[in-house]
């Protein structure tokens, strides 16, 4: 799977900026997180946010997806998981 540009620099610029990171964890889905997004100037849609986030789960060691599952948050990635069951 490639990578979407637009998306990896949004990521990097939230990472580095606290306002950004807390309005990036407060958003209720990530077609607001692309809309966050589209209005700092880069294009990207939250199906995109969810395959680079599958990509990056993929890479993770066992240890570390287990801390993710618990809820622990790792240093150097941003997540957005909410599952809504309707």
């Amino acid at each position: 799977m490639t990578s979407n540009p637009q998306l990896e620099a949004f990521l990097s610029k939230v990472k580095g900026k606290t306002d950004l990171l807390k309005q990036f964890h407060s958003a209720a889905c990530l077609n607001d997180i692309a809309a966050m997004g589209e209005a700092m100037g880069f294009q990207f849609t939250g199906v995109d946010i969810l395959l680079h986030q599958a990509s990056a789960t993929l890479k993770l060691s066992p240890e570390a997806l287990e801390a993710l599952a618990a809820g622990v948050e790792l240093e150097g990635h941003l997540w957005k998981m909410a599952i809504q069951w309707t």
